[in-house]
Protein backbone atom coordinates (compact mmCIF):
# COMPACT_ATOMS: atom_id res chain seq x y z
CA UNK A 1 0.00 0.00 0.00
CA UNK A 2 1.82 2.88 -1.26
CA UNK A 3 1.50 6.42 0.95
CA UNK A 4 1.44 10.07 -0.27
CA UNK A 5 2.59 12.94 1.52
CA UNK A 6 0.57 16.15 1.35
CA UNK A 7 2.24 19.27 0.55
CA UNK A 8 2.01 20.47 4.20
CA UNK A 9 3.43 17.15 5.27
CA UNK A 10 6.70 17.41 3.38
CA UNK A 11 6.62 21.33 4.73
CA UNK A 12 6.37 19.68 8.26
CA UNK A 13 9.31 17.10 7.45
CA UNK A 14 11.69 19.59 5.98
CA UNK A 15 11.08 21.89 8.95
CA UNK A 16 11.84 18.86 10.89
CA UNK A 17 15.02 18.26 8.96
CA UNK A 18 16.25 21.62 9.10
CA UNK A 19 15.63 22.40 12.94
CA UNK A 20 17.93 18.85 12.87
CA UNK A 21 20.57 20.00 11.07
CA UNK A 22 20.75 23.19 12.92
CA UNK A 23 20.90 22.00 16.59
CA UNK A 24 23.64 19.57 14.73
CA UNK A 25 26.11 22.93 14.66
CA UNK A 26 26.35 22.35 18.47
CA UNK A 27 24.99 19.66 19.20
CA UNK A 28 21.92 18.89 21.05
CA UNK A 29 20.70 21.23 23.29
CA UNK A 30 21.49 24.32 20.98
CA UNK A 31 18.14 26.72 20.42
CA UNK A 32 18.45 28.65 17.40
CA UNK A 33 16.04 30.93 18.08
CA UNK A 34 16.75 34.58 20.11
CA UNK A 35 13.77 34.87 21.40
CA UNK A 36 13.04 31.47 22.80
CA UNK A 37 16.72 31.26 23.84
CA UNK A 38 16.28 34.61 25.80
CA UNK A 39 12.73 33.65 27.20
CA UNK A 40 14.49 30.32 28.62
CA UNK A 41 17.30 32.17 30.02
CA UNK A 42 14.65 34.40 32.00
CA UNK A 43 13.20 31.59 33.02
CA UNK A 44 15.81 29.41 34.58
CA UNK A 45 17.93 32.85 35.64
CA UNK A 46 21.04 31.52 33.18
CA UNK A 47 22.93 33.22 31.23
CA UNK A 48 23.17 32.57 27.25
CA UNK A 49 25.95 31.35 25.88
CA UNK A 50 25.67 32.47 22.44
CA UNK A 51 28.19 30.46 18.98
CA UNK A 52 28.61 32.19 16.20
CA UNK A 53 29.39 29.89 13.60
CA UNK A 54 30.11 28.73 9.72
CA UNK A 55 29.38 25.02 10.37
CA UNK A 56 29.53 23.51 7.13
CA UNK A 57 32.63 25.67 5.91
CA UNK A 58 35.15 26.58 8.75
CA UNK A 59 37.63 24.19 10.06
CA UNK A 60 37.82 26.01 13.30
CA UNK A 61 34.82 25.63 14.04
CA UNK A 62 34.10 22.40 13.20
CA UNK A 63 36.97 21.31 15.35
CA UNK A 64 35.37 23.59 18.38
CA UNK A 65 32.44 21.84 17.59
CA UNK A 66 34.17 18.19 17.86
CA UNK A 67 36.83 19.03 20.42
CA UNK A 68 34.54 21.02 22.77
CA UNK A 69 30.97 21.21 22.38
CA UNK A 70 30.24 17.60 21.73
CA UNK A 71 32.04 16.30 24.68
CA UNK A 72 30.52 15.02 27.89
CA UNK A 73 32.26 17.26 30.12
CA UNK A 74 31.43 20.85 28.22
CA UNK A 75 27.69 19.18 27.94
CA UNK A 76 27.10 18.37 31.52
CA UNK A 77 28.01 22.04 32.44
CA UNK A 78 26.58 24.00 29.89
CA UNK A 79 23.10 21.98 31.03
CA UNK A 80 23.41 23.39 34.78
CA UNK A 81 24.86 26.72 33.98
CA UNK A 82 23.32 28.20 30.49
CA UNK A 83 21.41 28.47 27.86
CA UNK A 84 22.46 27.44 24.86
CA UNK A 85 22.09 29.15 21.31
CA UNK A 86 23.97 28.77 17.87
CA UNK A 87 23.67 31.52 15.13
CA UNK A 88 25.06 29.51 11.93
CA UNK A 89 26.14 31.16 8.55
CA UNK A 90 26.43 27.75 6.18
CA UNK A 91 27.52 28.00 2.68
CA UNK A 92 26.12 24.49 1.76
CA UNK A 93 22.69 24.57 2.59
CA UNK A 94 19.62 27.07 3.28
CA UNK A 95 18.46 28.35 6.43
CA UNK A 96 14.88 29.48 6.91
CA UNK A 97 14.32 32.81 5.54
CA UNK A 98 13.65 34.09 9.52
CA UNK A 99 16.89 32.08 10.98
CA UNK A 100 18.94 33.96 8.55
CA UNK A 101 17.53 37.44 8.72
CA UNK A 102 17.66 37.04 12.61
CA UNK A 103 21.19 35.71 12.56
CA UNK A 104 22.53 38.63 10.22
CA UNK A 105 21.08 41.21 12.96
CA UNK A 106 22.35 39.80 15.49
CA UNK A 107 26.11 39.32 13.60
CA UNK A 108 25.43 42.97 13.31
CA UNK A 109 23.99 43.86 16.69
CA UNK A 110 27.35 41.83 18.84
CA UNK A 111 30.02 43.22 16.18
CA UNK A 112 31.12 39.32 15.18
CA UNK A 113 33.27 39.45 12.75
CA UNK A 114 35.10 36.00 12.89
CA UNK A 115 33.82 32.46 13.35
CA UNK A 116 33.82 30.57 16.15
CA UNK A 117 33.06 33.30 18.05
CA UNK A 118 31.21 32.29 22.14
CA UNK A 119 29.17 34.96 23.78
CA UNK A 120 28.34 35.51 27.15
CA UNK A 121 25.46 37.45 27.12
CA UNK A 122 23.22 37.88 29.56
CA UNK A 123 19.21 38.27 29.28
CA UNK A 124 19.43 42.00 28.47
CA UNK A 125 21.63 41.12 25.46
CA UNK A 126 24.85 42.75 27.26
CA UNK A 127 27.98 40.82 26.38
CA UNK A 128 29.97 39.76 29.44
CA UNK A 129 32.70 37.44 27.40
CA UNK A 130 33.60 36.64 24.51
CA UNK A 131 35.98 33.29 24.15
CA UNK A 132 36.94 31.50 20.55
CA UNK A 133 38.93 28.27 19.98
CA UNK A 134 41.48 27.02 22.01
CA UNK A 135 43.90 23.82 22.07
CA UNK A 136 43.43 21.53 24.97
CA UNK A 137 39.53 20.43 24.85
CA UNK A 138 36.55 21.01 26.47
CA UNK A 139 38.26 20.95 30.03
CA UNK A 140 40.90 23.65 28.29
CA UNK A 141 38.27 25.74 27.32
CA UNK A 142 35.72 25.55 30.69
CA UNK A 143 38.99 26.75 32.46
CA UNK A 144 38.51 30.14 30.79
CA UNK A 145 35.09 30.70 30.86
CA UNK A 146 33.43 29.15 33.79
CA UNK A 147 35.31 31.48 36.23
CA UNK A 148 33.34 34.21 34.05
CA UNK A 149 29.91 32.58 34.81
CA UNK A 150 30.43 31.98 38.64
CA UNK A 151 31.72 35.39 39.22
CA UNK A 152 28.20 36.21 37.82
CA UNK A 153 25.95 33.74 39.16
CA UNK A 154 27.51 33.08 42.90
CA UNK A 155 26.73 36.59 43.92
CA UNK A 156 23.76 36.20 44.08
CA UNK A 157 22.62 36.47 48.28
CA UNK A 158 26.30 37.16 48.62
CA UNK A 159 27.48 40.80 49.86
CA UNK A 160 30.24 42.35 47.53
CA UNK A 161 31.88 45.63 47.58
CA UNK A 162 32.98 46.34 44.29
CA UNK A 163 30.61 49.27 42.78
CA UNK A 164 31.67 48.03 39.10
CA UNK A 165 31.03 44.52 39.53
CA UNK A 166 27.58 45.50 40.44
CA UNK A 167 26.58 47.16 37.99
CA UNK A 168 27.99 44.66 35.75
CA UNK A 169 25.66 42.15 37.47
CA UNK A 170 22.67 44.16 37.62
CA UNK A 171 22.81 44.93 33.81
CA UNK A 172 23.65 41.20 33.16
CA UNK A 173 20.49 39.81 35.68
CA UNK A 174 18.06 42.83 35.26
CA UNK A 175 18.34 43.30 39.04
CA UNK A 176 18.79 46.63 41.31
CA UNK A 177 21.69 47.04 42.86
CA UNK A 178 20.53 47.17 47.16
CA UNK A 179 23.53 49.65 48.71
CA UNK A 180 24.01 49.64 52.32
CA UNK A 181 25.85 52.32 53.56
CA UNK A 182 26.97 51.65 56.58
CA UNK A 183 28.96 52.13 59.87
CA UNK A 184 29.78 48.13 60.39
CA UNK A 185 31.58 47.99 63.60
CA UNK A 186 30.40 51.62 65.29
CA UNK A 187 26.74 52.01 63.97
CA UNK A 188 23.90 50.83 66.24
CA UNK A 189 21.48 50.80 63.96
CA UNK A 190 23.01 48.89 61.43
CA UNK A 191 24.77 46.34 63.59
CA UNK A 192 20.85 45.70 64.71
CA UNK A 193 19.63 46.22 60.74
CA UNK A 194 22.54 43.37 60.05
CA UNK A 195 21.29 41.25 62.67
CA UNK A 196 17.39 41.31 62.41
CA UNK A 197 17.22 41.35 58.74
CA UNK A 198 20.35 41.24 56.99
CA UNK A 199 21.23 37.83 58.52
CA UNK A 200 17.96 35.99 58.28
CA UNK A 201 17.15 33.44 55.89
CA UNK A 202 14.28 34.92 54.60
CA UNK A 203 16.39 38.12 53.61
CA UNK A 204 18.80 35.67 52.21
CA UNK A 205 16.28 33.70 49.92
CA UNK A 206 14.52 36.86 48.48
CA UNK A 207 17.91 38.80 47.74
CA UNK A 208 19.34 35.71 45.97
CA UNK A 209 16.85 36.36 43.51
CA UNK A 210 15.90 40.00 43.72
CA UNK A 211 18.91 42.25 43.87
CA UNK A 212 22.71 42.71 44.28
CA UNK A 213 24.18 43.07 47.56
CA UNK A 214 26.43 46.12 47.58
CA UNK A 215 28.20 46.83 50.67
CA UNK A 216 29.53 50.18 51.27
CA UNK A 217 31.54 50.35 55.02
CA UNK A 218 32.82 53.36 56.61
CA UNK A 219 34.11 51.23 59.82
CA UNK A 220 36.19 53.02 62.81
CA UNK A 221 37.92 50.20 64.12
CA UNK A 222 39.54 48.54 61.18
CA UNK A 223 40.79 50.16 58.18
CA UNK A 224 40.02 49.35 54.34
CA UNK A 225 41.95 48.94 51.35
CA UNK A 226 42.94 52.55 50.09
CA UNK A 227 40.80 51.90 46.53
CA UNK A 228 37.79 50.75 48.37
CA UNK A 229 37.74 53.83 50.94
CA UNK A 230 38.41 55.91 48.22
CA UNK A 231 35.37 54.47 45.92
CA UNK A 232 32.84 54.13 49.35
CA UNK A 233 33.67 58.11 49.77
CA UNK A 234 32.97 58.93 46.37
CA UNK A 235 29.38 57.17 46.55
CA UNK A 236 28.69 58.50 50.11
CA UNK A 237 29.44 62.00 48.29
CA UNK A 238 27.71 60.92 44.60
CA UNK A 239 24.33 60.02 46.78
CA UNK A 240 24.64 62.40 49.36
CA UNK A 241 24.84 59.99 52.21
CA UNK A 242 24.03 61.86 55.47
CA UNK A 243 23.67 58.86 58.38
CA UNK A 244 24.08 55.35 58.41
CA UNK A 245 22.19 52.74 57.76
CA UNK A 246 20.98 54.46 54.59
CA UNK A 247 19.82 52.06 52.06
CA UNK A 248 19.81 53.45 48.16
CA UNK A 249 18.31 50.35 45.16
CA UNK A 250 19.74 51.64 42.34
CA UNK A 251 19.71 50.44 38.56
CA UNK A 252 22.79 50.05 36.59
CA UNK A 253 22.49 53.43 35.02
CA UNK A 254 23.24 54.38 38.45
CA UNK A 255 19.46 55.94 39.11
CA UNK A 256 18.02 55.62 42.64
CA UNK A 257 15.13 53.75 42.36
CA UNK A 258 14.11 53.77 46.07
CA UNK A 259 15.74 54.07 49.71
CA UNK A 260 15.21 52.68 52.83
CA UNK A 261 17.06 51.75 56.38
CA UNK A 262 16.46 50.38 59.60
CA UNK A 263 12.86 49.02 59.79
CA UNK A 264 11.57 47.42 63.32
CA UNK A 265 9.44 43.79 62.25
CA UNK A 266 12.34 41.92 61.42
CA UNK A 267 13.54 40.31 57.92
CA UNK A 268 9.84 39.92 56.61
CA UNK A 269 8.29 43.55 57.43
CA UNK A 270 11.68 44.98 55.95
CA UNK A 271 11.17 42.76 52.64
CA UNK A 272 7.51 44.00 52.62
CA UNK A 273 8.16 47.54 52.53
CA UNK A 274 11.62 47.26 49.96
CA UNK A 275 8.90 45.85 47.55
CA UNK A 276 6.30 48.46 47.59
CA UNK A 277 9.11 50.89 47.29
CA UNK A 278 10.16 49.17 44.28
CA UNK A 279 6.98 48.79 42.89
Amino acid sequence: MKTRLTLAAVVALLAVFVGMQLASAGGSGWLTSWDKAVKKAKKDEKLLLVEFSKSDSSETCQKMTKEIFRQSAFRSWAKKNVVLMTVDFPEERELPERIATQNEKLVEKFEVDSFPTVLLVSVEGEVLGSYGYVEGGAKAWLEKIVPAVQAITTSAGTWITDWEQAKKLSKATGRPILADFTGSDWCGWCIKLKKEVFSQPEFKKWSAKKVILLELDFPRNKTLPDALKKQNAMLQQKYQIRGYPTILFLDANEKVLARSGYLKGGAEAWIKDAETKLK
